[in-house]
């Protein structure tokens, strides 16, 4: 997946402009990121093994509030798809929603790494 399809590179820039144009605060919020997306993942998982809509809904709510203030657009999206599922009513996500949701946050998590090392947008 491009580049460009993963990150929203206008909230990285936002974020190293509100941290005086240095990477701090985003390593940081990669951090929580690559700490919390996992169990976000399995509360999405788990909440559909039981057929709970609200559950699974609240945490694909979860994720894709993680992801957007991160600017990993493409597994926003995703969880935000997965959270109108769950509004009306279905956690019916198909059988490959696991890899979905890990390969998403892998390739996310690599592109976020790769801006802060490249200390601006890596090239696609």
């Amino acid at each position: 997946m491009a580049l460009s399809d993963l990150l929203d590179l206008t909230t990285l820039q936002n974020l190293v402009e509100l941290d005086d144009g240095q990477h701090g605060l985003v390593v940081e919020m990669i951090g929580i990121f690559r700490d919390d997306t996992q169990g976000r993942i399995e509360d999405i998982l788990a909440a559909a093994g039981q057929d709970d809509a609200e559950a699974f809904s609240r945490a694909s709510h979860a994720l894709k509030g993680g992801a957007g203030a991160l600017g990993a657009k493409a597994l926003r999206a995703l969880a935000a798809d997965l959270e109108a599922l769950g509004r009306k009513g279905s956690v019916e996500a198909g059988p490959d929603l696991r890899p979905r949701l890990e390969a998403l946050f892998q390739e996310s998590l690599a592109a976020l790494e790769a801006y802060v090392r490249e200390g601006q947008a890596p090239r696609a």
